[in-house]
């Protein structure tokens, strides 16, 4: 009988050969991120409900419990080390493997913004920025993983998804007190045009 823990291990082991997955750790190396096997930056683990995964950099040990809402990151013992992204995986509420990729993408783009762009996760503007991106990049508003929430709007659908999921997590900051849609509609055309490391947005034809 496969486990979460035991599927994630597979996923985990399945990904490092997905091409946007690779894709993705070169952006990081050339962000000056060290990286190393896929299987080193990655903590499959259990989290509590409506928790799919988080990031933190230069951590050495992960305590599943400890999250830090404002920054994404899980508590653990910070190491004086170049930066290093360490990526957790909730095992226990991912449902398949797309659904893991598209969690694994979203991590690793918070990664890349944060190597890329020292992003100071308590301003809630490099928040809604970086949210922006990781839902829009990742795949988690395609069409069809809208049509398994019960979102059927096609027209404008992408979009809205985006902004609905960056506001759920942009609401989880202590930061934010009320505002946090306003920031992320100021902020929203530039970070939504902001595709990197893609040339063209990875899930156009």
């Amino acid at each position: 009988m496969n486990t979460p823990d035991s599927l994630a291990s597979k996923w985990l082991d399945r990904a490092s050969s997905d091409h946007t997955i690779v894709f993705l750790l070169d952006a990081l190396k050339q962000n000056n991120c060290p990286t190393g096997p896929l299987s080193s930056l990655v903590k499959n683990t259990t989290c509590g409900p409506d928790r799919a995964g988080g990031f933190a950099m230069n951590v050495t040990s992960i305590e599943s419990s400890t999250l830090d809402k404002s920054s994404q990151n899980y508590g653990g013992k910070k190491t004086s080390s170049a930066p290093k992204p360490t990526i957790v995986i909730c095992q226990n509420n991912i449902y398949d493997y797309p659904d893991y990729l598209r969690t694994l993408s979203h991590e690793l783009i918070h990664s890349i913004d944060q190597c890329r762009a020292k992003a100071d996760w308590s301003n809630l503007k490099h928040h809604a920025c970086s949210e922006i991106r990781a839902s829009n990049l990742s795949g988690e508003c395609g069409y069809g993983v809208e049509l398994l929430r019960g979102n059927m709007k096609h027209r404008g659908g992408h979009i809205d998804c985006v902004m609905r999921r960056a506001n759920l997590s942009l609401k989880a900051n202590p930061n934010e007190n009320g505002e946090g849609e306003e920031v992320i509609k100021e902020v929203f055309p530039q970070c939504y045009a902001d595709l990197y490391p893609f040339m063209r947005h990875p899930g156009s034809n």
